[in-house]
């Protein structure tokens, strides 16, 4: 449960452990027949329960002694020998999200997390760019996917992205146990989560990312023969297609940008960034349509640029709401990682990063609901500020979007 104290002029949230009979006891039913022997069962049960709790570094031999085990042998073969399915758990933390916080109104967020190693072998490990501490460094990859509600956002799926230079190092490759479906760009890595969630039916209007390494037009062009209504921030260069009278060219985004005049720059929030928008096309039944989308201090200036796709009537003020929404999953992985250990593994195979990072996602998930419980009637803290001139109806239309968009999900599958 969430605990505020006062320190000074500050109120400070700290976080006392979810042990109770009630959530182990619902959480043992529903991963029960998931496993065929009694020990990695409970094993799976100690593990998790160590993430609830108040141990600092959520590591194997800590979560053994919390657990009173002699030895970090049981808690490091739940990672690396024992017989049962992360992908399986994921679908039930997916059915349990459903549950607990399926809102027709809410957002799919991709986002990705830099996890610092030492050494070269731990799965798909390479100096690259790590955006929490803003510098290349020795660090794995992992893309997330984040459901944006008006409880917050919780952190659903999880794919590892493993650089092709291991694809060709057999010797480094076997011994961190890594599969041929594991080479994959991280625009096909995020179409697998998104595969996931609309196929596990949960409720959704929008689904919006943050800059993923230039993968932004390819996931654009996947969304959009999903029929799936999205905001995809890309890089400034990118090439866009747009309409130039009847023929259909490509240039940079930020040379289709420079005609906008001030008069279309909008400050939709007080004090707020400003947001403007350029057609590109429609289709020729004229109910979708793409937009280059651009968030700027000040006119002419932008700062970040977005592909969006959706219904033709959609206003700026929903598609500026969707695009803001999408640094929720920034806060939701230092959330993670700071309360249930989310970085805290080290083992280095394939699969066991897997189990690591989907048993702390099921922890956090398990801490959020019970921090943010249900209420009847109950609207929560608004995720995104309230627009100026905006009433209380609009706002939970246009920050967690219309029940309409659900339509356009149903139609894609």
């Amino acid at each position: 449960m969430a605990i505020v104290h006062s320190a000074g002029n500050q109120d400070i949230t700290t976080y006392s452990p979810v042990t109770s009979a009630e959530v182990v006891g619902d959480i043992q039913q529903r991963i029960g027949r998931y496993f065929t022997r009694a020990e990695p069962r409970r094993r799976f049960m100690a593990y998790l329960t160590g993430l609830l709790s108040e141990v600092k570094r959520k590591n194997g031999c800590s979560l053994a002694e919390y657990a009173q085990d002699i030895t970090p042998d049981g808690m490091q073969r739940l990672l690396t020998t024992a017989k049962w399915d992360a992908g399986a758990i994921r679908d039930e933390l997916h059915n349990y999200v459903k549950e607990q916080f399926g809102d027709p109104r809410s957002l799919l967020v991709v986002g990705q997390a830099a996890f610092a190693k030492r050494g070269c072998h731990s799965a798909g490990v390479k100096k690259q760019f790590n955006e929490d501490s803003q510098r290349v460094e020795n660090c794995q990859i992992g893309m997330f996917l984040g459901y944006v509600t008006l409880r917050g956002t919780i952190l659903i799926d999880r794919e590892l992205y493993v650089p092709e230079e291991w694809r060709h190092d057999d010797e480094r490759r076997a011994r961190a146990g890594i599969p041929e479906v594991a080479f994959a760009s991280r625009a096909r890595l995020a179409a697998r989560m998104l595969t996931r969630a609309v196929d596990s039916e949960l409720p959704m209007a929008w689904v919006t990312t943050s800059e993923l390494g230039g993968s932004g037009p390819a996931l654009h062009e996947w969304l959009k023969a999903q029929h799936i209504p999205h905001i995809v921030e890309i890089r400034p260069s990118t090439a866009v297609p747009y309409k130039r009278g009847s023929r259909l060219v490509r240039g940079p985004a930020h040379d289709v940008l420079g005609p906008v005049s001030n008069s279309r720059w909008h400050r939709i929030w007080p004090r707020g960034p400003l947001w403007s928008r350029v057609l590109l096309r429609s289709d020729t039944s004229g109910l979708t349509a793409d937009w280059l989308l651009a968030r700027a201090a000040r006119p002419g200036d932008p700062e970040q640029q977005y592909l969006a796709s959706g219904p033709v009537t959609t206003p700026l003020a929903e598609l500026a709401c969707a695009a803001q929404a999408s640094g929720g999953i920034n806060k939701a992985l230092v959330r993670a990682k700071d309360r249930v250990g989310l970085d805290h593994y080290e083992a280095r195979r394939y699969e066991a990063w897997y189990r690591h990072v989907t048993l702390a996602l099921f922890a956090d998930t398990l801490l959020q609901a019970h921090i943010c419980p249900r209420r009847d009637g109950w609207l929560g803290p608004a995720v995104i500020q309230k627009p100026q001139g905006m009433g209380e109806r609009g706002v939970r239309e246009i920050c967690l979007h219309r029940r309409t968009r659900q339509a356009a999900i149903s139609l894609a599958r």
